[in-house]
């Protein structure tokens, strides 16, 4: 893994995190991991909360219990276990200038954020029009993989298997009967699962016993994106296989071993996924290695076919001998809870080589195209 070096200095490294989106907690937390991490022989690093400079409407009030239960658990836990590092600054708007009045800029931008304007293509737009390199995917893909809706219909014109669903947008003709018909009709019935269409974290997720709790399941996926998904629910282990480019040859890429998620709750809401011992993560999954492989490589042409850059995360659930794709996250988290780099320290990958290896994909390719 070799990088241009820049003559006599350290790389000057951005770190983006926070932001207004419902997913701000995690990213703070992604942002502190990762601030901690960076070599301060190789880096010099600055943090940036982008609330400051990318305004987006926070989450919708109040949140549901767990979620809100969860997020306080998360902030007070890393505010304890990770301290903020000597010398570094980090997420209480320390900087909101990507470029200085002097004009200096950094050499690459590391992308911590999650949720709406971190993830959709917005950052990385600006990014784009600033001239800077960044982590991860580019505008491209990174837009058509928070969009569950756009993604899953390239996935199905690609024979990439999913789960049924409908969609609902906000909609004063969408009587309760009239919602509760047409899921009978299309999916067959109950139970279903009901998210919104460009959201993280399981925010605003339901699943649906019942008829009766299908308005109100399809009115909070609503407060979180204009279009609500309602799939088929699929009982079943869950897994994820995360992919890591090469960063001297990005069509070389390398799935990282299969883990296997059982969470503590019903599924793997956001409780499950922050809280400490809020579910169990096996590596590698509990499954034969045909079906191992086969994970592998649906995640490996889920990243192909998004166009996805450095790194991706696909979620998949396991029924029986098949499986269902969920989504792609093209910046997963890096709390300590989190998947990939799980994954990576498995495959003998150290959490400051992974990030020494997507900031040598983001500097080998310049300014990301999409």
């Amino acid at each position: 893994m070799t990088s241009p070096e820049p003559p006599g200095r350290k790389w000057r490294v951005a770190v983006l995190m926070g932001g207004n989106s419902t997913e701000r907690t995690v990213s703070l937390s992604t942002g502190k991991m990762i601030l901690k991490a960076l070599d301060p022989q190789q880096y010099s690093v600055t943090a940036i909360d982008t609330q400051d400079i990318l305004p987006l409407p926070g989450s919708p009030d109040p949140l549901p219990a767990s979620e809100e239960r969860a997020q306080a658990q998360l902030e007070a836990e890393h505010a304890a276990a990770m301290p903020e590092p000597a010398g570094l600054p980090v997420p209480a708007g320390v900087s909101s200038e990507l470029v200085r009045p002097d004009g200096e800029k950094p050499d690459v931008v590391f992308i911590a954020l999650h949720g709406k304007g971190g993830e959709d293509g917005t950052i990385q737009a600006l990014l784009e029009l600033l001239g800077l390199p960044y982590t991860g995917s580019g505008v491209l893909a990174s837009a058509l993989a928070m969009d569950k809706s756009m993604s899953k219909r390239l996935f199905r014109a690609e024979g990439i298997p999913v789960i049924p669903d409908v969609q609902v947008r906000r909609d004063p003709a969408w009587t309760e009967a009239a919602l509760i018909e047409y899921v009978c009709a299309s999916l067959g019935g109950f139970p279903v699962f009901v998210k919104p269409n460009a959201e993280g974290s399981t925010f605003g997720c339901t699943l649906v016993k019942s008829p009766d709790q299908l308005p109100e399941a399809v009115a909070l996926a609503l407060r979180y994106d204009p279009l609500a998904l309602i799939e088929q629910y699929v009982r079943g282990m869950e897994i994820t296989v995360g992919v890591l480019e090469n960063p001297e040859d990005a069509s070389d890429l390398q799935p990282l071993p299969v883990i296997e998620i059982v969470p503590k709750n019903e599924y793997y809401d956001y409780e499950s996924k922050y809280a400490e011992g809020g579910s169990e993560h096996i590596i590698p999954a509990r499954l034969p290695e045909a079906t191992l492989r086969r994970a592998q490589e649906l995640a490996v042409r889920c990243h192909q076919v998004l166009g996805c850059r450095g790194m991706s995360r696909t979620d998949l659930i396991v029924a029986g001998e098949q499986l269902f794709v969920l989504e792609v996250n093209t910046i997963p988290g890096m709390t300590p809870t989190s998947l990939l780099p799980q994954a990576a320290d498995y495959a003998g990958i150290s959490f400051p080589t992974l990030l020494d290896r997507l900031i040598a994909c983001a500097l080998n390719k310049g300014v990301n195209r999409a």
